[in-house]
């Protein structure tokens, strides 16, 4: 029986909260300050020239993410090294990851959209100090009770990624959610963590899976090449601004693509604010107040609003003409001569013959026209 780990450096382990590939992650107490940390621990390569380089790099990392203090990015406390294993003490946080949620209790638009704001601001923090996460996805974004996201990880993913490569440098690491020069190979900046975060905003509005394959050059095919259906094209009644976020941040190519996390989390702050509407209690538009749930299959669920929930006025007015999706549609599929057509106006004539209110306002206006000629004459 392998021996029970109770202590690691100055750390004492209270409990395992869970395990990887990578090591395992304790809850444990650090007795200088007296409080409760997450210990994360990393097997370190037992070839002597592997070890030293890997741990070399896992040091720096340490360091870069330990610099990041933000209400959205899990605050890195310590490191160091124990027994052939190195170690990372991070902020203890209560809650689910996201992962969790989705295919547990799912989300309603409005909770996916300010999850992404968070991370969006979280992530712009970070690429404004030079650090990238290059692992953004639904198991490295934490929710707690309070409403508050949090990314964790940050500096772990390199990690990950030298020790997940095939033999001819492919990474191995979580394809599904890469940018496309992430998974073809090519160097990255922040803009690639901003596609993988396009690709977690789409899968919680829609509860689909965007991009899926059979092995990595399936992934890697579906990734670089397919294109996605517009969120609102899945679920009926989002802003169709959301259409527009998404797309941008999904671009293949990098230069087109958001160029900023900042700038991604404001256009979701339009956003927020269009699925929050006025907060009048009036019937749902569309699925937009319905839960979306994945299931292990990458298939979308959805739960309908319990019915004291508040409804939330989804639509988006282009102008004070077309000022729903319904709106929308009848124009796309109005015929030309539809859209062309200058309506007939209406005769005074016609409307006094058909309208009584009309009828009675011609004929006081007549009579006082009348009046008016006899006193002038008189």
């Amino acid at each position: 029986m392998a021996k029970k780990t109770t202590k690691i450096g100055r750390y004492r382990i209270v409990d395992e909260l869970g395990r990887g590939a990578m090591g395992i992650v304790y809850k444990a107490e650090d007795p200088n300050l007296d409080r409760l940390v997450a210990l994360k621990t990393i097997i370190l390569p037992e070839d002597a020239e592997e070890h030293g380089e890997y741990r070399k790099r896992f040091f720096l990392e340490a360091k870069a993410a330990g610099k990041l203090n933000h209400p959205n990015i899990v605050t890195t406390f310590d490191c160091g090294e124990h027994e052939g294993m190195a170690y990372l003490a991070m902020e203890l946080l209560e809650g689910i990851d996201l992962r969790t949620r989705m295919t547990k209790q799912g989300v309603t638009a409005l909770e996916a959209v300010e999850i992404a704001r968070q991370v969006a601001e979280g992530l712009g923090y970070a690429h404004e100090r030079g650090v990238v996460h290059r692992d953004i996805k639904p198991g490295n974004i934490m929710l707690n009770g309070g409403g508050k996201t949090k990314v964790m990880d940050f500096g772990l993913a390199r990690m990950r990624m030298a020790d997940h490569k095939t033999s001819t440098g492919m990474v191995l690491g979580t394809p599904r959610y890469m940018s496309p020069e992430q998974i073809s190979g090519q160097p990255v900046d922040q803009r690639s963590d901003i596609f993988s975060l396009g690709i977690v905003l789409y899968e919680m509005l829609t509860g689909t899976r965007l991009f899926s394959g059979e092995n990595i050059e399936q992934v890697q095919h579906s990734i670089t090449q397919t294109d996605h259906l517009p969120p609102t094209r899945v679920v009926p009644g989002l802003p169709a601004m959301l259409d527009f976020v998404v797309a941008r941040a999904l671009k293949k190519d990098p230069a087109v693509r958001y160029q900023d996390a900042h700038e991604l989390a404001a256009d979701l702050g339009t956003c927020l604010a269009e699925l929050r509407g006025q907060e009048a209690a009036t019937e749902p538009s569309g699925d937009s107040s319905r839960t979306v749930k994945m299931d292990a299959g990458g298939e979308r669920r959805t739960e309908a609003p319990p019915a004291r929930a508040i409804a939330i006025d989804t639509r988006l007015p282009v102008s004070r003409l077309i000022d729903s999706a319904a709106a929308l549609k009848r124009i796309k599929n109005a015929s030309s001569d539809e859209l062309t057509r200058v309506p007939r106006p209406v005769g005074l004539l016609r409307r006094v013959v058909r309208d009584a209110a009309v009828r009675r306002l011609f004929v006081v206006a007549l009579v006082a026209g009348f009046a008016g000629l006899y006193i002038a004459l008189v």
